[in-house]
């Protein structure tokens, strides 16, 4: 589905699910809504659930640079569009800084926040040369050489041998997907001081434990500065979490939202 917010933006997004609450999903950087995979499809099963394409991801449309305030000013034109009044906000990676921006700028129009392996205070840990091995692989098509490098840098070692069918899931839909280059998020207009640890809710945060971009020190900083926080460190994930373990976070978010052990 899509809603035009200006001239310039067509907002992709779809919703799944019913019930009494409302889960507003923020992506990581660059990645297309479906990223979320199943376990966007099991928390359904509490409520509506939305995602959506930010303006440098998926299928939105947009030209120019934005900021995060600009994409929780987008969340909020989306909810007014469903009209949704409050919603569970879920965050990771990037989508992490979103949200907590949005808890900062709308906080009538959350009741919880949740963040999933956000980094933003402390610096990530040198993947640089990764990095470059990844895109060099991806130039050439070379999916084979391309998987145990995208696994080193966003998943826990061994992962792929681990979790084969959910891996490969993961890399048939990154493999081939190419995000927007025609958007461009402004770092410096939103430094991470102006909304790390500000929110003033009830907050969840889930981390991998060998999350190199998030990482555990920054989960640590953040629950620090958080005057109602929790911080659930799953052994023997990475920064895709949701991925790694999408059950383990529905879980933690059941019991966090105060579900019965079983729906």
């Amino acid at each position: 589905m899509e809603l035009k917010i200006e001239s310039s933006l067509t907002l992709n997004y779809d919703t799944i699910g019913e019930g009494d609450n409302d889960f507003l999903l923020f992506n990581g950087g660059t990645l297309p809504l479906e990223f979320w995979g199943p376990f966007a499809q099991d928390l359904a099963k509490l409520g509506r659930v939305v995602r959506f394409d930010q303006r440098n991801a998926g299928r939105t449309r947009f030209e120019g640079s934005f900021t995060l305030g600009d994409t929780a000013a987008d969340a909020t034109a989306l909810l007014d569009h469903l009209s949704i009044e409050r919603a569970i906000v879920i965050g990771h990676a990037w989508g992490g800084r979103a949200a907590q921006v949005f808890a900062r700028d709308f906080p009538e129009r959350l009741s919880h926040l949740v963040i999933l392996g956000t980094g933003g205070q402390l610096p990530p840990v040198d993947m640089s040369d990764v990095m470059r091995r990844t895109r060099e692989a991806i130039q050439a098509g070379n999916r084979e050489a391309w998987a145990p490098l995208f696994e080193q840098l966003w998943f826990a070692a061994g992962f792929a041998e681990r979790e084969p069918e959910a891996f490969q899931a993961v890399t048939d839909l990154m493999w081939t997907y190419r995000p927007p280059r025609t958007a461009q998020w402004d770092a410096k207009a939103y430094p991470s001081p102006s909304y790390w640890g500000t929110a003033q809710l009830p907050t969840l945060l889930i981390y991998g434990n060998e999350d190199k971009n998030g990482t555990p020190e920054n989960a640590n900083d953040l629950l620090q500065r958080l005057p109602d926080a929790r911080l659930v460190m799953v052994e023997g994930a990475g920064h895709f979490v949701v991925r790694e373990d999408p059950q383990r976070i529905l879980s933690e978010l059941r019991l966090f939202l105060g579900y019965a052990e079983q729906p």
